[in-house]
């Protein structure tokens, strides 16, 4: 590095920084946004700066290159913030669809009750009450014999004649797996 461009840069630095800074500012938000462009476009220069030597208005181009530079920043923060809306349309869709599966499944629960206790009611006095005692009350079988003055057997009998008249009033809910 020769001596004479550092000092031309030092000089081209110290004339343009705050013009430049000035004028990013005219395109972003953050002045910190504005001047990390203009760093960004001192930085291009040296590292380019052989192709100076063709430019024939120093002021014009580096105009261009903030101007050109804070463009770019703000195409970049569009790109990001679509991405970011994006991924909130897709996330309020998936909680509306989520809510619209929790209201289904509360439904089909709700229809699944309400079949549930139609069916206990559709069954023989007895049998509902032996039945209720076991499922709802969460008597054994034992207890609900003694209780009723009836064998465990005949107790065993309800419950099994119970659950197939169910089986068979709840097929539209139940699957079978094989």
């Amino acid at each position: 590095m020769e001596k004479g461009e550092k000092c031309a840069f030092e000089t081209l630095f110290r004339l343009y920084y705050s013009k430049l800074v000035q004028i990013a500012k005219g395109y972003l938000i953050y002045h910190q946004e504005a001047e990390s462009i203009v760093q960004n476009v001192f930085l291009k220069i040296w590292e380019n700066k052989g192709a100076l030597k063709e430019v024939t208005n120093i002021n014009s181009y580096l105009y261009t290159m903030t101007k050109n530079s804070c463009l770019d920043q703000l195409k970049h923060e569009n790109v990001k913030r679509n991405f970011l809306d994006q991924r909130f349309r897709i996330k309020s869709e998936i909680q509306y669809q989520f809510i619209q599966d929790e209201a289904a499944s509360l439904l089909l629960e709700n229809e699944l009750e309400s079949k549930i206790m139609q069916s206990i009611e559709l069954l023989p006095e007895k049998c509902k009450s032996i039945f209720k005692k076991s499922r709802f009350e969460g008597l054994k079988h034992s207890e609900i014999a003694s209780q009723m003055g009836i064998s465990h057997k005949t107790v065993d009998n309800h419950i099994a004649s119970a659950l197939k008249h169910m089986k068979l009033h709840l097929r539209e809910f139940i699957t079978i797996s094989q």
